[in-house]
């Protein structure tokens, strides 16, 4: 009984961390461009047409979800949305954390931490929009700790262990 308790008690721990993260509330960056690639083919009704279009395959909602899930929780820790920066914007923020003083680095689809008092210890993500992933910069080149595909996003564990999470329907 006590370890169902135990049970019970970590996934509730998982289910509110996980909400309380993942809808964070921000600015929609990816859920907006793809809202104005839509707007740039013309008038309202081949726009509404497009529309449906980005809908049924479903565009819209991977974008949404990516905003939900991923950006918009980077916007909520950092106050920037590595997708709706321009390729020479950059935003750097500090915060310490266990005695560590951070330096944190943002750019257009990029994010760098790095220790302060020990600069050898960096950190450095990537996203790839062809590979709709991102990516963690080892020693050994690049690791891919995240992907984002139709309706779901995977997220891998070092471990090799692949966590999913699926948009609600």
């Amino acid at each position: 009984m006590n370890r169902i308790v135990k049970l019970v008690s970590m996934a509730l721990v998982a289910i509110i961390l996980t909400v309380g993260v993942a809808g964070c509330f921000g600015n929609f960056a990816a859920t907006r461009k793809v809202y104005e690639f839509n707007e740039s083919f013309g008038d309202k009704w081949v726009n509404q047409v497009m529309f449906w279009v980005l809908n049924i395959v479903p565009v819209y909602n991977v974008a949404a979800f990516a905003d939900v899930v991923l950006f918009n929780t980077i916007e909520f820790w950092t106050g920037s949305n590595p997708i709706a920066m321009g390729p020479m914007d950059e935003v750097i923020k500090y915060a310490s954390e266990d005695g560590k003083n951070l330096k944190i680095t943002i750019r257009q689809n990029e994010v760098i931490v790095e220790d302060m008092d020990n600069p050898e210890n960096e950190i450095e993500l990537s996203y790839r929009p062809l590979q709709k992933s991102w990516y963690y910069h080892s020693d050994n080149g690049l690791v891919k700790i995240a992907s984002i595909d139709e309706d779901k996003a995977d997220f891998i564990a070092p471990t090799g262990k692949v966590y999913t999470l699926n948009q609600a329907r």
